[in-house]
């Protein structure tokens, strides 16, 4: 199997997780951003050239079923996942403390991202006192799935990984 299938194999399994399961399951009424977590673990492991193009898919996925203008999390995402893999680059180890945290920070990004872009472009009511609690909680949200994702996007992205 080559690494687009296994991604869309991936990606759209995060999305139905992310539509059936985390309607429910939520801490402070916030979900975790799945797609933006298999955004930033991609660009943890495949570097700024791929990461944001992975990213950028994920997010047109997600969007699709959000009410912003197509394209607002794909923009973020891809922004996010090349800040993140540039960053990545110049750390010493790939450790497993290290995703935690560049998921957390990453996917806090990604949700102050979100509603900034989704703002200019005319969307209200993104912006609240609540976005920073928002982004921390899916920020800490994706932190603890974090170790679960990397064995499934190192699966995904086997090849990528091992061109790197």
């Amino acid at each position: 199997m080559n690494t687009p299938v296994r991604l869309g194999i991936v990606f759209v399994g995060a999305l139905v997780i992310q539509l059936t399961v985390f309607v429910d399951v939520r801490i402070f009424g916030v979900a975790p951003e799945l797609l933006a977590l298999v955004a930033v673990v991609a660009a943890f492991f495949v570097g700024p050239e791929r990461g944001p193009v992975i990213a950028f898919v994920a997010g047109l996925l997600w969007d699709v079923y959000l009410p912003t203008p197509l394209g607002v999390s794909a923009v973020i995402f891809a922004v996010v996942a090349y800040v993140v893999a540039t960053l990545n680059e110049g750390l010493f180890h790939d450790t497993r403390a290290q995703l935690v945290g560049v998921v957390a920070v990453g996917s806090a990004a990604s949700v102050i991202g979100y509603a900034l872009l989704g703002a200019i472009v005319g969307e209200g009511g993104l912006i609240s006192a609540d976005l920073i609690v928002i982004a921390l909680v899916v920020g800490a949200f994706n932190a603890v799935l974090a170790p679960i994702a990397a064995p499934i996007m190192a699966w995904a992205l086997a090849a990528e990984v091992d061109r790197r």
